[in-house]
């Protein structure tokens, strides 16, 4: 058994300061809906609050964020590069509908706000299997 130490810090309402021994990162979020900011990478969490059902993702890694020193050639490849990019104006958007719901304190705008961004985000993962299939195999 390991010893665990992890303290939640509420700096303001929807920002949350995480303490721990592996270092601090920064939660933004309401209750089921975050992103969290540290020296791992960034990450999004998504959960349904009083059933212990979540889900976190990835945005970014520490070793993604590169400065291109001069002109480079990109190596040269038969397969094709998909970029996926997470554009700033998706997670303004995705906090302040979350915002927004979060502050009406109805069921009805915060089921919603969820069944909007579940489909948007199924739209997106039925999008980018289509795209996938529709590679030449190697």
């Amino acid at each position: 058994m390991s010893l665990r130490f992890r303290r939640r810090i509420k700096i303001i309402p929807g920002v949350h300061l995480n303490v721990s021994r592996s270092g601090i990162s920064t939660s933004i979020g309401v209750r089921g809906a975050s992103m969290t900011f540290g020296k791992r990478g960034t990450y999004t969490n998504v959960g349904v609050p009083g059933t212990g059902i979540s889900w976190r993702n990835r945005v970014a890694s520490p070793g993604n964020m590169q400065v291109a020193a001069g002109p480079t050639e990109a190596p040269k490849s038969d397969t094709p590069i998909i970029h996926h990019h997470l554009h700033w104006w998706k997670v303004a958007l995705f906090f302040a509908t979350m915002i927004v719901a979060g502050l009406t304190k109805s069921n009805a705008v915060i089921g919603f706000f969820w069944l909007t961004w579940f489909a948007y985000w199924g739209f997106i993962g039925v999008k980018l299997i289509i795209r996938l299939s529709q590679r030449s195999p190697s």
